[in-house]
């Protein structure tokens, strides 16, 4: 019965969410940076948490976002109630997820952006 809760509770969150945010506008937001300067970039986004050269002699920009999300869960518990006395016990927990997202942008000696991937399970864009 637990994991039916989840089950339901977890398709409404996705239902919910499911128009905010998505990797096909991530794919979009990022393919329309192709071409365009680094500097630009930067100054719209931030700086980069690192760089590294490739051997073509391009520099990637790594940008790195972690966040830990906590979703309530279902509790169990038992209970009950009598004269003179009352008792009960209760037990719940937290479920925590950790959401990542790494972009990589491969910039060439121009300045301009030529590339870019991303690996994790949070790269989504509104």
């Amino acid at each position: 019965m637990k994991q039916y809760i989840k089950a339901v509770l977890f398709a409404n969150i996705v239902i919910l969410f499911a128009g905010c945010a998505s990797h096909e506008k991530f794919v979009q937001k990022y393919n329309s940076w192709v071409g365009q300067d680094i500097k630009t970039f930067i100054h719209a986004v931030g700086y980069p948490d690192t760089t590294y050269k490739l051997p073509n002699h391009n520099t990637v920009y790594v940008y790195a976002r972690t966040r830990l999300v906590s979703y309530p869960s279902m509790g169990i518990g038992f209970g009950g109630y009598g004269y003179p006395f009352g008792y009960g016990i209760g037990y719940s927990t937290a479920d925590v997820d950790l959401k990542q997202c790494k972009l990589y942008l491969e910039v060439n000696k121009k300045g301009k952006i030529v590339n870019w991937s991303s690996r994790g399970n949070s790269c989504v864009s509104e």
